[in-house]
């Protein structure tokens, strides 16, 4: 009977782990690059491109229309102040799609400062994989280098 629970609460855990490493319990929202593809070709107007890369990775390749912020990692005052000078900007009917290296702490921290500035969570998005993930095998046509 001991040995029956501990299976069963060992599955539970691992579908648990496993839910929220594919976003299921995540508290930030993630755009797939196909999505990402298709706002910048067929609604450029919809979507911002907040681009938190560095310069060098920002010079080497970004998608079409992307706002270099240069504020990775986003952890100073300097850097959320770069963020920040974009808020003018944004429509309440825009998305917006943050973009950092490989999608992971610093687009975690752009996103929440966004949501600590008012910026609707509905209208804010990750770019999974960040600019580092970005199938180019597959999808060209939206990049700049």
């Amino acid at each position: 009977m001991k040995l029956s629970k501990v299976l069963g609460a060992l599955a539970v855990a691992t579908l648990f782990k496993g839910a929220l490493v594919a976003g299921i319990f995540s508290n930030y929202n993630y755009i797939s690059p196909e999505e990402t593809a298709e706002l910048v070709r067929n609604n450029p107007s919809k979507v911002v491109i907040v681009d938190i890369q560095e310069k060098p990775g920002f010079e080497k390749e970004h998608l079409k229309g992307a706002q270099a912020t240069y504020a990775y990692p986003v952890k100073t005052e300097d850097e959320k102040g770069r963020l920040e000078a974009l808020l003018p900007t944004f429509k309440p009917d825009q998305k917006i799609v943050i973009v950092c290296p490989r999608g992971g702490g610093g687009a975690d921290r752009a996103y929440d400062f966004y949501l600590s500035k008012g910026v609707k969570k509905e209208q804010l998005f990750t770019l999974t994989k960040g600019q580092e993930g970005w199938p180019r095998e597959k999808i060209t046509d939206v990049l700049e280098k």
